[in-house]
């Protein structure tokens, strides 16, 4: 399906919305799992291909504490979201774990949400820095905003990321 930066707005407005229903029903730690695929055509075999070892990934660790699952695909691309029975900063150290040392924990965001507050726990409150781009050094963040990279550089990562996981770096 085609879809716009309009679509991709909506999309996230509509899953915020869901997010803090979620919170204020079950009141326990919210993990929303995404890829980081760039542009407006998120949905591709290797986001899905993704989206799946993440999900077995998770499902091995939090399996016995997860309440509630869905994985959807949206203009945003395919995701996860997963309610647990855990403490959120405990979550949030281990989903940082997986982002920085998984072979593909560079190509998601994982992000932990405390029922207390409903907001999305900071690497920065675990003592970690800001997550690097995976293409050059620099700030993540710094990178998306100026746009440093080619569209083509960033999907190419992406691809070989998965190629080489699922090549047997397993």
């Amino acid at each position: 399906m085609n879809y716009t930066k309009e679509d991709i707005l909506v999309d996230r407005e509509k899953r915020v919305r869901f997010q803090e229903e979620l919170l204020d029903r079950l009141g326990k730690t919210l993990v929303f799992i995404r890829i980081n695929y760039p542009g407006v055509k998120k949905d591709n075999s290797i986001s899905r291909a993704i989206i799946i070892v993440m999900d077995k990934l998770l499902d091995a660790m939090f399996g016995s504490v997860n309440v509630f699952k869905l994985i959807t695909v949206s203009a945003e691309g395919p995701n996860i979201t997963m309610i647990l029975d855990k403490q959120s900063l405990e979550v949030k150290k281990m989903c940082v774990e997986i982002e920085d040392n998984h072979p593909l924990g560079r190509c998601v965001d994982i992000d932990v949400y405390s029922s207390d507050d409903k907001r999305s726990i900071s690497r920065m409150s675990l003592g970690k820095p800001p997550r690097k781009c995976f293409i050059c050094d620099e700030s993540a963040m710094i990178c998306v905003r100026a746009k440093n990279h080619e569209f083509k550089e960033v999907v190419d990562y992406i691809e070989k990321s998965y190629e080489w996981f699922k090549g047997g770096c397993k």
